[in-house]
């Protein structure tokens, strides 16, 4: 008996392809929670918007792309420990984070400062009534931790950082306790788009920590940083990476100091 031969043509044809796997390279997404008003970080903060750039370039390199999903960061945080999200972006690297999670290489580093009213005449920490004066900052952050270091008794954390910086205008608030990247956001989206210093700093910086990416540890959590890790390598010596921080005005030694970060072991 003859073989039966079937001929598939036009919608026949088309069907069997939609059936089939897909092998090709395609993107796979991976949902990571940013700051609210994202964009505005991006452009604003040179330490968030440079880091940003960095870590979406490394996936590109790895055929990931990354779905960003705006939240305040303890909402991030929520939602990374409810599985909610794959990852956190702008995460500083802390003991007790990393106790339950992976942190990528190093992006930037950024600093946190006191900051407060320009009419204000105080200019040193040393300075402030630490039992009367009332500081800001965002809830379960570094910088509640540091306030809390360094005596202030009148703490008000919130989930909400643009609230915190109306307060401020109110007077309901002495002081902000914010990463230096926040405050440059807040300058030129609300009040003076050529000026991003609009708020005194108070004494000098604390921290000058990196900014990393964060997930739980988990199988695929780890599968997925040591990805985005491999891409951080891949696209260090790249022109990409060299006008990112032009655009912010770093310097030749910055790059290469980024560059020497990427020898740290994270985990």
């Amino acid at each position: 008996m003859q073989d039966e031969k079937v001929i598939l043509q036009g919608d026949s044809f088309l069907l069997l392809l939609s059936t089939l796997p897909v092998t090709a390279n395609a993107d796979s997404e991976v949902t990571i929670a940013v700051f609210d008003d994202h964009d505005k970080y991006v452009l604003a903060s040179g330490p968030y918007g440079i880091s940003w750039r960095l870590i979406t370039l490394a996936a590109k390199s790895q055929n990931i792309t990354l779905v960003p999903q705006e939240s305040s960061w303890q909402g991030s945080v929520k939602r990374l420990k409810g599985k909610k999200v794959d990852l956190v972006f702008a995460a500083f690297k802390t003991e007790e984070r990393a106790k339950w999670g992976y942190f990528s290489k190093p992006l930037m580093s950024t600093t946190s400062s006191i900051f407060t009213l320009p009419e204000n005449p105080i200019n040193h920490v040393s300075e402030i009534d630490l039992n009367v004066a009332t500081i800001g900052v965002s809830a379960n952050s570094s910088q509640e931790t540091i306030a809390k270091e360094l005596g202030f008794k009148n703490i008000y954390a919130t989930v909400t950082r643009k609230q915190l910086f109306y307060m401020l205008r109110q007077r309901r608030l002495d002081y902000l306790f914010f990463a230096v990247g926040a405050v440059n956001y807040y300058c030129m989206f609300y009040e003076d788009p050529t000026d991003r210093d609009c708020l005194k700093r108070v004494g000098g910086n604390y921290g000058g920590k990196f900014i990393h990416t964060l997930s739980l540890k988990t199988k695929k959590s780890k599968a997925i940083m040591k990805k985005l890790n491999n891409g951080l390598v891949a696209i260090k010596d790249s022109q990409e990476v060299i006008s990112y921080f032009k655009e912010f005005n770093y310097t030749d030694q910055d790059i290469e100091n980024w560059k020497k970060s990427l020898s740290e072991d994270v985990n």
